[in-house]
């Protein structure tokens, strides 16, 4: 779980994300409060030629989180139903991971009908 602050440029979480191997960071001010993916890169600045944002003109909030105690259908079901590629996983309050629908499939392809669900 790699963080990087609102105030970052976009080119400083392309690179943090292309030397961590990760599709998306958590962004904090004071605290974690939203999460900017490579798709927001590239959609929210390249692809509108809006290079010289920073991250906190990219992310996506309120973040969306799943139990660590919670399956990983339970997981799907979320994504699914809230049109989201990741979750933030918490324990109580503290965010303890990311998962994706990238690790899902890869540990249980059966439910790729539940992420792939929208109500």
């Amino acid at each position: 779980m790699v963080k990087i602050k609102d105030s970052a440029s976009v080119f400083d979480a392309a690179r943090k994300m292309k030397d961590s191997n990760i599709g998306s960071l958590l962004v904090e001010d004071s605290k974690v409060y939203g999460i900017v993916t490579a798709d927001d890169i590239v959609f929210k600045a390249v692809a509108t030629r809006k290079m010289d944002s920073s991250v906190k003109d990219l992310l996506s909030k309120p973040l969306i989180s799943v139990s660590m105690d919670a399956d990983l259908a339970e997981a799907a079901r979320i994504m699914g139903e809230k049109d989201v590629k990741r979750l933030v996983v918490k324990s109580g309050q503290k965010i303890v991971g990311i998962v994706s629908q990238k690790d899902i499939i890869r540990i249980s392809p059966s439910l790729y009908g539940v992420i792939a669900k929208r109500e």
